[in-house]
């Protein structure tokens, strides 16, 4: 197999992400004959091919490519994809590189699983991608054998592996390879070290040609329609909720302005301090619905960093995460609850009518946390709250209707009730009234602006935005169905907690899913 090939031709895709950069000195391309002359002047002594060598140059390759040969079909589809001499066109695209991962060209294998995993100019099938990038990991290509490891992870496309995933990532990482590097330290984050092997294979670094500084491995995952998801074993690790892994949740998809105006990354410390600026965009996060800067505000408030301390504030926001399916926040409520005097606290400002300790005992009730009161007063609790126009009792009442889960279902009352939040500034009541309006049956209407609002929002860190998102592309909803676009956002969103994203998950994946035991998964 050839492992000759140009590394950038693997990552093509990144490329798309994109400028050309050019990086020219003062006068460092002048050679010291032309020094003192304008040799700009003279382009003619120089040689330019013609018009009619360049489509010479394309017939041969296509010629080629005709007559069967990998390397030849490969870059005629790289040429459709870049445009590059050719009119741009995905499924020509895919289909000439297609040809040429048949043949087991390792980078066409790699990049044709790409187009497969996220349905490029080629129906989506995660399956058959990931054939594809086993192909090109058995061929000691760093990326495919991080998509690899990635894949053992989730429980979606193959049976999850600790063991698998750990070896597969672990020899992408001896490349240097970063994305790979940073997903060991998560997987061990997260299960016992005893159930895979962690052998130290630090002294024994491979070095080949690939810049593990490029900037584009660092958005290979999220490229590729590939994120760690560690769905069903998270809970388990909750009593180990450290600072520094609430500060890392933030680099989730849909809070990237959010990590880089708190200057958050993988290698930083894992203290809470932050510039004063990036508070004010945090406070925006958690109220466009972000669990992880709800959950970060809630420990803020819980330690007294930058804010006064305030235990019921503080459950407040776990509270609102917990609701977003944040895997960290039960914890860390539980633990507060636990705080000497703490329901002491919260019964007095409820004796004083509080809105907020109303909505928090309310909370604690309906995630199971604390049972000293009746449904009944949970109930009473949480409409009081909201008939003082307390945002988030609104929202959550709102909800309550619109699912029946609690109240008898009453769409038309649960749509008064988040306009009225909505009216009072609430982004994420204007986010839930967005998604009903798309999932409502109701004609020909337009619902192209409540689309390019979710994708707004989906980027100022909404994980109901992401999940909203990946349910109308999954079933046609105000967009044309797109499987792989369904998937991407579906993935974030169970990246970051969402059960309602994760079932959705399986459920595309099951629909599709081969007869072959290398794909059955066990519920």
């Amino acid at each position: 197999m050839s492992k000759n090939i140009n590394i950038h031709l693997y990552i093509f895709i990144l490329l798309l992400s994109f400028k050309p950069i050019f990086i020219m000195g003062q006068d460092s391309t002048r050679s010291l004959a032309f020094k003192n002359n304008n040799w700009e002047s003279y382009p003619s002594i120089f040689y330019r091919p013609n018009l009619s060598y360049q489509l010479w140059q394309h017939f041969k390759l296509i010629q080629d490519a005709n007559e069967g040969d990998a390397m030849a079909e490969h870059e005629l589809g790289i040429r459709y994809l870049l445009g590059e001499g050719f009119t741009r066109d995905t499924n020509q695209a895919a289909f000439w590189i297609g040809k040429a991962a048949k043949q087991k060209l390792t980078g066409a294998c790699f990049n044709y699983g790409i187009l497969l995993n996220n349905g490029w100019g080629v129906e989506w099938n995660p399956f058959k991608a990931f054939d594809y990038f086993l192909e090109a990991a058995k061929d000691d290509m760093p990326q495919a054998e991080y998509l690899v490891g990635l894949s053992y992870t989730d429980n979606l496309i193959v049976k999850r592996n600790w063991s698998k995933s750990y070896f597969w990532l672990q020899k992408s990482a001896k490349y240097g390879f970063v994305p790979a590097q940073d997903a060991i330290k998560e997987l061990l984050k997260r299960i016992p070290a005893s159930s895979i092997d962690t052998t130290d294979t630090s002294s024994n670094v491979v070095k080949n040609n690939f810049n593990s500084n490029n900037p584009d491995s660092n958005v290979l995952s999220s490229s590729t329609g590939l994120v760690f998801i560690d769905f069903s074993t998270v809970k388990d690790t909750m009593q180990q909720v450290t600072d520094r892994i609430i500060i890392e949740d933030i680099l989730h998809q849909g809070n990237d302005s959010l990590a880089k105006a708190l200057n958050i990354s993988f290698n930083n410390d894992s203290s809470l301090s932050f510039k004063d600026s990036g508070l004010v965009i945090l406070k925006s996060f958690a109220e466009n619905g972000s669990p992880e800067a709800l959950t970060l505000l809630g420990k803020l408030y819980e330690e007294g960093i930058y804010f006064k301390k305030d235990l019921i504030l503080s459950s407040e926001y776990y509270i609102r995460a917990a609701k977003l399916d944040s895997p960290r926040a039960p914890f860390l409520l539980w633990k507060e609850t636990h705080t000497e005097n703490y329901f002491q606290r919260l019964k007095v400002l409820i004796q004083k009518n509080d809105p907020r300790a109303m909505f928090v005992w309310y909370g604690l009730f309906s995630l199971e946390i604390d049972n000293q009161i009746t449904p009944q007063q949970a109930e009473k609790f949480l409409t009081e709250s909201a008939s003082l126009n307390f945002i988030p009792s609104l929202n959550e009442l709102g909800i309550d209707y619109y699912t029946g889960k609690i109240f008898p279902k009453n769409i038309t009352k649960a749509e008064q009730i988040l306009i009225a939040s909505q009216n009072l500034g609430s982004i994420e009541a204007k986010i839930q009234l967005a998604i009903m309006n798309l999932f409502r049956n109701s004609g020909n209407n337009d619902k192209t602006i409540d689309i390019k609002f979710l994708e707004q929002y989906s980027e100022k860190g909404s994980v109901l935005a992401q999940a909203g998102l990946g349910y109308c592309y999954e079933n046609g909803i105000s967009v044309k169905t797109n499987y792989g676009l369904a998937a991407k956002y579906l993935r974030f969103a169970a990246q970051r907690g969402s059960q309602f994203a994760y079932n959705s998950l399986k459920k595309m994946y099951n629909e599709i899913r081969p007869n072959n035991p290398e794909f059955t998964i066990s519920e």
